[in-house]
């Protein structure tokens, strides 16, 4: 009996466990799925901490860290302030997203949940992102599987923004065209089975697996049906015009951690945009969490060729931007992480209905005295 039950809560920690139960996801749950996720985050913080000894080392400790301590402070927020400004762009698609799906949530609550997205970055291929269907579903009752959806074509437009300003800007400098080009077309090969009911229909004809089978024939028709009503032109358009700008948004973020230091050239907006989404798309490709490792290479090899600076700026600047982007995403994410989970907390909810409760008899009050 007791081995029965241990088996069960074990299998109730199982990932497996908490993607069979998606519509059903509790409390106790959804906390142990944020704790597992955020064993990525944990081992994301010490890779990337890593990462920027290594590269202050290649730099010079001492030089790399002077450089940073004398920055001007005031160009190096504005670096910050571009890439949060990005975030409340990008917000209107995913207003947009969750008004086309049909699904209401107020506003105050809808920014607090997409802002909790920026926490899971460090996630693989940003899947922790899915955090963000299960509170709104919380929230609304609304199916999970009719709200992934949104999560997935918030992720994919936010690369489309990036790709679209890396191949224009390879174009104009004539640089890593044929690369920029390819990687932009291998990353869009997965969301081609995520996008496209297609490809998963094809999938359900030739996969034998009876696991894979039961969790797409549960979710995959009603995934796919949510999916469907986003993918129009009109949507795409939308997301297009707000992705590219929310993208040289968070490119600018290098412009600014440039001028922060006091350099003494002339650093041209298109060149740090070029590097900026470049450099992400170098990261992407691998599949590496957070772009870790790839990403921060590629900034200090392209910021000390294009601009022919020693290596020991071009290490300061890319720690400098890093932290401006990734992780001030991290840590705004986490922030609003812990902030949602008052919308899983029993006395949250019933304070919730218990104000539906006031409203709807409130509401039925005034007819009467209208009639």
């Amino acid at each position: 009996m007791e081995d029965s039950e241990s088996k069960n809560k074990k299998d109730k920690k199982s990932i497996w466990y908490t993607i069979l139960h998606i519509q059903n996801l509790n409390e106790d749950d959804y906390l142990h799925l944020v704790k597992r996720l955020m064993y990525f985050v944990g081992a994301g913080f010490v890779a990337s901490f890593l990462i920027f000894f290594v590269i202050a080392y290649i730099g010079g400790i001492g030089r790399v860290s002077n450089i940073i301590l004398s920055s001007n402070v005031g160009l190096y927020i504005l670096a910050f302030a571009a890439v949060l400004s990005g975030y409340l762009i990008r917000f209107i698609k995913w207003d947009y997203y969750l008004k086309v799906v049909g699904i209401e949530v107020p506003k105050k609550k809808s920014m607090a949940i997409y802002l909790s997205l920026y926490s899971m970055d460090l996630t693989p291929g940003k899947l922790g992102r899915v955090l963000a269907a299960y509170t709104i579903n919380r929230v609304t009752k609304k199916r999970v599987t009719k709200i992934v959806p949104i999560v997935t074509m918030d992720i994919f437009t936010d690369f489309i923004g990036v790709g679209i300003l890396a191949i224009f800007t390879a174009l104009y400098f004539n640089k890593f065209v044929v690369e920029v080009l390819a990687i932009d077309i291998l990353l869009l090969l997965p969301y081609l089975f995520i996008l496209n009911s297609r490809f998963y229909r094809f999938i359900k004809r030739i996969v034998k697996n009876e696991r894979f089978l039961k969790f797409f024939n549960i979710y995959g028709d009603e995934y796919f049906a949510s999916q469907s009503i986003l993918n129009t032109p009109k949507t795409y358009i939308l997301s297009v015009l707000v992705s590219v700008p929310a993208a040289f948004l968070n490119a600018l973020a290098l412009y600014f951690s440039l001028l922060a230091i006091h350099l003494k050239v002339s650093i041209p907006v298109i060149e740090t945009v070029f590097i900026a989404t470049s450099s992400a798309l170098f990261g992407m490709i691998t599949g590496i969490p957070g772009n870790l490792g790839v990403t921060d290479g590629s900034l200090v090899a392209l910021i000390s060729a294009l601009f022919s600076l020693n290596l020991n700026i071009s290490s300061a600047v890319t720690i400098m931007f890093r932290f401006a982007t990734l992780w001030f995403g991290v840590i705004i994410g986490g922030i609003f992480l812990v902030y949602t989970f008052r919308y899983w907390t029993n006395k949250d909810v019933i304070k919730e209905g218990l104000t539906e409760s006031i409203n709807n008899a409130k509401n039925h009050i005034e007819k009467k005295f209208d009639r």
